[in-house]
């Protein structure tokens, strides 16, 4: 804030905000607060399809950036084990030694880029032999019972009634394909800026992610360094404290869900190894990956799971319902919170909530991280609460605050039932109210 200083008489230099009484500066302030956000807000409505446009240009340009960071925060733990372990081996001496970071972000990466290779070698392969494999059953399944889908798709009006069958209506669907055969080759172009974004944003992504493993703890000490210049130091260590606690909040959430889904996948494809299901590899791969998705994962991975084994095998798809039943009630109530542990620390309610609001808002990426970042806004706003309840003299545990009429917060139990009367109190007069301001150190009082 610029201060001015006049001369008054001769007598000295004043400053001229101390002429304005503190209460109506911090009015002023908060009003010109007020009216700066109002107009912000004005221009960001006005000008909404120019800002969206802007951000998506923006994200779509550093896609490559964002891919990194979250690799690199996936490969976070894995970095920090191996520091930990060159530093008590071979850099006993030089803990600090550059080489030491060198080499614990050159094997992390070799880590993830060995993982993404054995799955695209191993697994992918199998995954579309298996997808193969289900179309041809699919195939087969609808020239089988041809007659009772023509009857349904009648019932419902899909098909017309002089269709004979459900082949002349393939065929009539074929027909009309065929009329947009000059979209075929938009379609490969589509489809080939596609692949070639994904691999190019992954390749970029890995190499990002190894230069912000390499220097992460001189990028930490650069944003402290930051924080500290812009903000007071009260209010740096605070920020300073929730961001950490975002990180860890995140990081235990992230990795211990990778691992939880991991061991579901893993279990799953062993169960249907050992009980001979069809197509173990595909579905335990739609298992374990859906089961990343908080909350709604594990049911958008048993639904068509078991619609695609009961296509081949009603049995099966019935023994592979009954297993998927019992393995969510081990993972929900053994499995994930041994791994998660209290990261999240919401209800279930407040999980559903926020997976709704952040796929609607932000798709697939709000969908992943909204249970994290709810985690963090409840956490935060619990502390804010606490406080104020700190302040006013009140109980800051939820039980404190039962149904029961009449009861204060923090008071017994009344066992008779009935309403508890305060004893009267006399107000404190003026002279009182000196002498307990006076003995809790405050000076000045205005009247």
């Amino acid at each position: 804030m610029v201060c001015c200083k006049i001369t008054v008489d001769g007598e000295g230099e004043y400053n001229v905000r101390h002429l304005i009484p503190e209460e109506y500066r911090k009015i002023s302030r908060a009003a010109m607060g007020v009216i700066t956000f109002t107009v912000l807000l004005v221009a960001a409505l006005i000008y909404l399809d120019r800002i969206t446009a802007f951000v998506g240009f923006v994200m779509h340009t550093l896609a490559p950036f964002f891919i990194g960071g979250a690799l690199a925060f996936i490969q976070m733990p894995i970095d920090r084990r191996i520091s930990l372990l060159l530093r008590k081996t071979l850099y006993r001496k030089k803990p600090g030694a550059r080489s030491a970071r060198l080499i614990s972000a050159l094997l992390s990466l070799l880590i993830l880029v060995t993982m993404i290779a054995l799955f695209f070698y191993i697994l992918l392969p199998q995954v579309f032999s298996s997808t193969e494999s289900l179309i041809k059953q699919v195939t087969s399944f609808v020239r089988e019972n041809d007659a009772a889908i023509n009857q349904a798709l009648k019932q419902f009006g899909l098909v017309k009634d002089d269709v004979d069958s459900l082949n002349s209506a393939w065929q009539n669907i074929l027909g009309y394909a065929t009329n947009y055969i000059n979209f075929v080759p938009m379609l490969l172009q589509t489809s080939y800026n596609v692949v070639y974004r994904f691999f190019f944003c992954l390749f970029i992504g890995l190499i990002v992610s190894f230069y912000l493993l390499m220097d992460r703890e001189r990028l930490a000490r650069q944003g402290k360094k930051l924080c500290y210049a812009v903000m007071k130091p009260d209010f740096c260590e605070v920020f300073l404290y929730w961001m950490r606690r975002t990180n860890r909040t995140f990081a235990g959430f992230t990795t211990g869900k990778i691992i939880d889904s991991m061991i579901v996948g893993v279990i799953c494809y062993i169960f249907m190894l050992i009980a001979g299901l069809e197509y173990s590899v595909l579905i335990s791969v739609l298992i374990g990956v859906t089961n990343i998705l908080p909350f709604f994962g594990p049911m958008i991975g048993a639904v068509p799971s078991v619609l695609i084994l009961l296509i081949v095998n009603r049995s099966s798809a019935i023994t592979f319902t009954i297993f998927i039943l019992i393995l969510q009630q081990i993972d929900g109530n053994i499995i994930g919170p041994k791994i998660l542990g209290d990261y999240t620390g919401i209800t279930p309610l407040l999980s559903m909530i926020s997976i709704i609001l952040g796929s609607a808002l932000f798709g697939f990426v709000g969908l992943l991280i909204s249970v994290p970042v709810c985690a963090v806004l409840y956490s935060l706003a619990k502390t804010l609460i606490n406080r104020r309840l700190e302040g006013k003299g009140l109980p800051t545990d939820s039980e404190a605050y039962d149904q029961t009429p009449g009861r204060s917060p923090g008071a017994p139990p009344d066992e008779s039932g009935e309403k508890q009367k305060k004893p009267a109190q006399n107000k404190p007069g003026p002279a009182e109210l000196v002498r307990r301001l006076q003995q809790n150190g405050k000076k000045n009082i205005r009247s």
